[in-house]
């Protein structure tokens, strides 16, 4: 085990077994032998943003495999890829907002005149064409496709609304429409080194605001409240955080959100929290019991870290995404959980909370040097208490690094 998934096991059973001191008998720890690691700091300054010359590579980059996919024209909305091509964080409303981008690599781009001054700020290239309130934009979009060609092949990005798309389809009859996730999804998946810093340091910074949150926590707390908490600490880092909070047997209800539930003693105390920073996100959950804990709980939560454990070690570049979830789910089955193991092994991590490549049975896509995945195993014993541990990982030719480790290292 290299040093980074160490420090990760130390910090989750220090912190764990520092809260089971204050709040419980000893008898009722789980082994923990590395009690004085020191909690994950968070980074000492923010990496930058994305360059803009970046954002202009990547575009060379997808017209140059349109090209040679024969795309004519690539079409995007307010998205994260629209995000990941130009920079443009532009929100999404009933107005179309609009660039396409030709196999030559030239865009154009579409909105409303009234944003123009924003538009043009925003960071999409190219020539803009505004479009007034009382006019149809969908025919605006149209005159810009039809200089592409009179039946272009056009690959329009995945989660544009269809409100958008099927007026166009009916105006363009010859046009040949498909899916552009494909296309995005192979450069979005492999991560640069920016980007890769971007998710460390927000992994970080929920690291130290979980850390935080366990040396803070009292009797009579809510889930709401430890929320608002989690947030503000990462606020004072610079990051953007949200998540969940549950107590007790919340914690057996993946993704319920945190409410009013109040601590108790014997609690399982499960945090699932991101932080965001200058777009790019980071998952990092942490389960540990407030007290005594519940029986099962210790044979449970080590279950899970063996689990994710295996999950570190098949995360590599070249295996299946289906094998990394086996590997870690086998660990599970063979301690008789099986069936409250009830969602995959984890997701890629980046621009979107959840995204490609997705590690769950019965997916084929090979594993790819530069990816970041999440590992979050998880066991949910419905009515008592659930335990999830998940870290952001990046995926290496010949193994992992753990980016929500102890200093990231």
């Amino acid at each position: 085990m290299d040093k980074s998934r160490r420090d990760l096991l130390a910090l989750s059973a220090a912190a764990a077994a520092a809260t089971l001191l204050r709040c419980g008998d000893a008898a009722s720890r789980s082994p923990s032998p590395d009690v004085d690691a020191k909690p994950a700091a968070r980074p000492a300054t923010l990496p930058p943003p994305i360059p803009p010359e970046r954002y202009a590579a990547r575009r060379e980059k997808v017209a140059a495999r349109m090209e040679q996919e024969g795309i004519d024209a690539l079409l995007l909305t307010p998205s994260p890829s629209l995000l990941y091509l130009t920079g443009a964080d532009l929100g999404r409303s009933e107005r179309l907002i609009a660039m396409v981008m030709r196999r030559d690599g030239t865009c154009e781009s579409l909105g409303p005149a009234f944003e123009a001054e924003r538009l043009t700020g925003s960071g999409m290239p190219g020539r803009l064409t505004t479009w007034e309130e009382s006019q149809d934009p969908v025919a605006a979009l149209v005159g810009i496709l039809t200089r592409v060609g009179p039946s272009p092949r056009l690959s329009v990005e995945g989660t544009t609304w269809l409100d958008d798309l099927a007026p166009l389809s009916h105006r363009m009859p010859g046009a040949r429409i498909s899916s552009a996730t494909p296309l995005l999804a192979e450069f979005r998946m492999r991560k640069e080194p920016e980007e890769v810093e971007l998710i460390r340091a927000g992994a970080q910074i929920t690291v130290a605001a979980i850390g935080q949150l366990m040396k803070e926590l009292k009797a009579g707390v809510s889930e709401e409240e430890l929320l608002a908490r989690a947030k503000a600490i990462a606020q004072e880092s610079g990051g953007e955080l949200d998540g969940l909070v549950q107590f007790g047997a919340n914690s057996a209800v993946p993704h319920r959100g945190p409410g009013s539930a109040r601590l108790r003693e014997s609690d399982v105390v499960l945090f699932d929290m991101g932080t965001k920073i200058h777009g790019y996100s980071s998952d990092v959950t942490r389960t540990f019991a407030f007290g005594r804990p519940p029986e099962r709980y210790s044979q449970v939560h080590e279950t899970v870290r063996a689990a994710q454990e295996a999950g570190f070690r098949a995360a590599r570049a070249g295996i299946p995404a289906s094998a990394a979830d086996e590997a870690a789910r086998s660990i599970i089955r063979k301690a008789g959980f099986a069936r409250y193991f009830t969602h995959r092994l984890g997701h890629g991590i980046g621009l979107q909370g959840h995204e490609p490549p997705y590690l769950v049975a019965g997916n084929p896509l090979a594993l790819a040097e530069g990816m970041t995945v999440t590992v979050e195993p998880g066991i949910y014993l419905p009515g008592e208490f659930g335990v999830r541990l998940e870290d952001d990982v990046l995926v290496q030719a010949a193994g992992s690094e753990v980016l929500s480790a102890e200093g990231g290292a």
